[in-house]
């Protein structure tokens, strides 16, 4: 299964970029229906398969709106990559888990930008990070407290942020 067979034809360049390491951040707008979270979810799920490492965290301005739209997302893209008998599901606390090796996704409300600094992984460092509509956050002050905790690790990460433009 090739990952351009389930990526927009407009996300095939950002995925090469991705895939070679050319970049940290991303920042992907779009409106509702441009695959962005799509493209994004797939990058994860092919980059923790790919990379024995890697783990990725997922957030959320608001924890009760992580189930119904990340999460499921992810799940999204394990059923698009047609390798659901790897992954398993957990709702408490909300994690997905890649069978193989014990990888994790972690999702997370970001109520206060200090948390993330306990967050402790079995194995590996986070790869993976994922800001979904990143224009509910209050400034990129909050966002880069929570970095400053998440980046300090070996290896190269990706930092994604997706968000719908402002209307005006």
């Amino acid at each position: 299964l090739d990952i351009k067979d389930l990526i927009a034809p407009s996300f095939y360049d950002l995925s090469v970029d991705v895939e070679t390491d050319k970049h940290t951040h991303y920042f992907i707008k779009g409106g509702r229906g441009s695959t962005k979270s799509s493209f994004v979810s797939i990058e994860i799920i092919y980059g923790i398969m790919a990379d024995e490492q890697a783990n990725a965290i997922v957030f959320r301005k608001f924890g009760t709106d992580l189930k119904e739209s990340v999460f499921n997302q992810l799940l999204w893209a394990v059923d698009m990559l047609q390798v659901s008998g790897y992954w398993e599901s957990k709702l408490s606390p909300l994690r997905l888990i890649y069978k193989p090796t014990g990888q994790e996704i972690l999702f997370r409300g970001v109520d206060d930008p200090q948390k993330p600094k306990s967050i402790k992984l079995r194995k590996g460092y986070f790869k993976f990070i994922w800001y979904e509509e990143a224009d509910q956050y209050e400034g990129m002050e909050e966002i880069r407290t929570i970095n400053q905790s998440l980046l300090r690790s070996e290896g190269k990460a990706k930092v994604f942020y997706t968000y719908n433009p402002p209307k005006s």
